[in-house]
This record gives C-alpha cells, sequence and structure tokens, in this order.
C-alpha cells in the first residue's frame, strides 16, 4: 500500500515551489510506488504564513482519520516545519502520523522580520507534536542563509522532539528546483 505524502511548503512557497514538483515525478516513477502522488498544500496568504491559519489548513489536509493519519508522511519545508508542528498538537490523543521529514526546519533565524517573530516565539505543545509523529527526520544544511548555526539548530531538534538529523553540505535553504537528498530521505523512510 502507498503511503500518503503531504507537503508543507515554505514562506511564500506554492505547490510549484522549489524541488516539490521534481519529487512528485521521481515519486512518481518509483517501480514500488512506495508514496501515491503528493498532496501540495496551497496554505492561505502564503506570502504572509499565519498561525492563526496555516496549522488550521494543514490539520484540515491531515484529517482525523486515525487509520490514514497513520499512513501518512509530511515534508515541511522551512517555516513549513512550525506550522505543521502546530498542526500535530491539535490532533486527537492517540492519532499519529507516520513521519515528519522537517527540511531546512528551524527554531530561530538569524535575523527575524517582524512577521516571522510569532513562530519563533509561540511554540506549540512539543509534547503533544511529538507524540503526534511516530518518526521525526530533519535536514539541515551546513550553509543554509537563514540559520547559520545548523550545529545548534540540530541540538534543539534533538531536545526538543527525539529528531534524527541529516546534514546536507551545500544544501543552502533546499529552494532548488531538484533536491536528491530529500528524495533520499523520504525513500529511507
Amino acid at each position: 500500500m502507498s503511503r500518503r505524502l503531504v507537503i508543507v511548503p515554505r514562506w511564500a512557497g506554492r505547490p510549484g515551489s522549489d524541488f516539490y514538483p521534481w519529487l512528485g515525478e521521481q515519486l512518481a516513477a518509483d517501480p514500488d510506488q512506495r508514496f501515491a502522488p503528493p498532496l501540495a498544500l496551497d496554505l492561505p496568504e502564503p506570502g504572509q504564513p499565519r498561525i492563526d491559519s496555516w496549522p488550521p489548513a494543514i490539520a484540515a489536509a491531515l484529517g482525523r482519520d486515525p487509520v490514514e493519519l497513520a499512513n501518512t508522511v509530511v515534508l515541511a519545508h522551512s517555516v513549513g516545519c512550525q506550522a505543521t508542528l502546530h498542526a500535530l498538537a491539535t490532533l486527537p490523543d492517540g492519532a499519529r502520523i507516520s513521519a515528519l521529514l522537517a527540511v531546512a526546519g528551524w527554531w530561530q533565524v538569524d535575523e527575524p522580520w517582524p512577521t516571522i517573530v510569532p513562530w519563533q516565539t509561540q511554540l506549540p505543545d512539543l509534547a503533544r507534536a511529538r507524540a503526534a509523529v511516530s518518526r521525526v527526520v530533519v535536514l539541515l544544511s551546513d550553509d543554509d542563509p537563514f540559520t547559520r548555526d545548523h550545529a545548534s539548530n540540530a541540538a534543539l531538534w534533538r531536545e526538543r522532539l527525539a529528531a534524527e538529523i541529516v546534514v546536507v553540505p551545500g544544501a543552502r535553504h533546499f529552494n532548488a528546483s531538484e533536491a536528491p537528498a530529500v528524495l533520499a530521505a523520504l525513500r529511507s523512510l
């Protein structure tokens, strides 16, 4: 049975942004068909993501069916990681997704702008978020322009969510049109 893959985009991201279309093509060509065609979310006001709009939209896309959730992998990108954690914290008790692949996930950006500050200061219920996911894998770059201290960022992911960390040299913020490291991480799940 193919697993469901939900893609939560980055700040200003849309279903056609970055590596998302390429990833869908690669997964469609997989002879094992490990994933159904991905659902890349088109979230409200992508250029101004807000805590009061993005997490509810993600939660609605995930649904509440425990069987479907258990068969779901969420690939979240940048601020999409924070939004997904907020959404996971709202799932019913006992509901769990199979995995969260957090691409360019962060807890703090080096030079925050006013509309990103709430994402850094209003953390979700991390215990509930962690209870709602079986496995958390975080892909970080050693040269991300938004979070240059990838080692401290990785330590926070481990401390807060017991995440597995993969550092990808030279991946910047994973905004390329192709992302072999993301594909490899998904296949390893």
